[in-house]
């Protein structure tokens, strides 16, 4: 005796209205996912820098490395962030020569920072700087000091919280992506950020004092 069964399915219609919605759904989405991912990679290499910023003051403020450097090394679809330390027989040794009497916050590979690398961090991001530069820092702010593109006459002064700035670093997308590789950076000047989101931007003061702020296409957001 054949029992009956009832045997149940998708037909092909209805395969078909499914697969449309999701496709529907994901056109949807997708945008939005895509910002979402490029401006977490750009948020996350400005914390980090925040993070190298804010650990060479420390050490400079405790000691440990009296005299320290922040350089930035962009290339053509990556950044590199490197952080360097002076020791404190080295930095009276170069304060007491007869020929300089003086520190300088220079960018060379080897051979004037006792201790090359403190910290080294390569990001696929792009920055406002079209060349090297770097920023040293001391225990009381004396030797503060910029190189090269980080000097304040390479620098556009931008508005911050209502004042002033020409001390920071925007990070953005590699230079080519959407929404980077212009020649205009948000308050005007040049290097290889373009007006666009996501950018973030890193401010340290001579003191080590660092902030971060975030661009909502109009201002400058503090974070």
């Amino acid at each position: 005796m054949r029992l009956k069964q009832d045997i149940k399915g998708f037909t092909i219609l209805e395969l078909l209205v499914v697969i449309t919605i999701v496709a529907i759904i994901s056109a949807v989405g997708y945008p939005n996912f895509m910002d979402w991912r490029k401006d977490r990679v750009v948020r996350a290499a400005a914390e980090k820098v925040a993070t190298m910023l804010t650990g060479i003051s420390t050490q400079a403020q405790k000691g440990y490395f009296p005299f320290v450097q922040f350089q930035v090394i962009p290339g053509n679809s990556n950044v590199v962030f490197t952080s360097k330390g002076m020791t404190q027989d080295t930095m009276s040794i170069k304060l007491n020569q007869a020929s300089t009497k003086s520190l300088d916050c220079t960018i060379v590979n080897s051979g004037y920072w006792d201790n090359h690398l403190v910290d080294t961090y390569t990001a696929e991001v792009g920055v406002n700087i079209s060349g090297s530069g770097a920023v040293c820092f001391s225990k009381d702010g004396s030797y503060f000091s910029e190189k090269n593109r980080l000097e304040d006459s390479q620098v556009t002064n931008i508005t911050l919280a209502g004042r002033t700035s020409n001390n920071y670093l925007i990070i953005c997308l590699p230079s080519g992506s959407s929404g980077g590789g212009g020649l205009v950076i948000v308050g005007g000047g040049s290097g290889s950020c373009g007006i666009d989101k996501p950018q973030y931007l890193v401010e340290w003061s001579r003191f080590g004092n660092i902030k971060k702020f975030k661009w909502s296409g109009s201002v400058w957001n503090s974070q």
